[in-house]
């Protein structure tokens, strides 16, 4: 019997709608799949697939940031765009600035205990 590539079929019941699509798509028997579920082994390779698909994801996404924001300035000056949607953006810009300043506060207070802890 020819040895199943794991992470391939993580990659695809991740991606799937289904489990029979998953299983079709990865060319197992949909009993395979099921048995496969049921392993601590094939668990630990779909965390290990859904983690590294999450960074990527998330590596792509901060990409687009630049972008967005743009998109967002462009919409909170346009005089044109109704209200709602100045507001929205105007709002939206404000929770990013907001977001990102306390997430700068926590890591400075983290690094700071941390130095305290090491140094003591």
């Amino acid at each position: 019997m020819a040895k199943l590539n794991k992470e391939h079929i993580a990659m695809h019941v991740l991606t799937c709608s289904t489990y029979e699509e998953a299983a079709e798509k990865a060319n197992v028997s949909i009993s395979t799949l099921y048995r496969l579920r049921k392993q601590p082994e094939f668990k630990e390779v779909m965390n290990r697939v859904k983690n590294s698909m999450f960074q990527e994801t998330m590596h792509k996404a901060q990409g687009y940031c630049m972008e967005s924001l743009e998109v967002l300035r462009s919409i909170m000056n346009d005089v044109a765009a109704t209200d709602s949607s100045r507001v929205s953006a105007a709002r939206t810009i404000l929770e990013l600035g907001i977001n990102a300043d306390e997430r700068e506060n926590i890591i400075r207070k983290i690094e700071e205990l941390e130095r305290r802890m090491f140094n003591d």
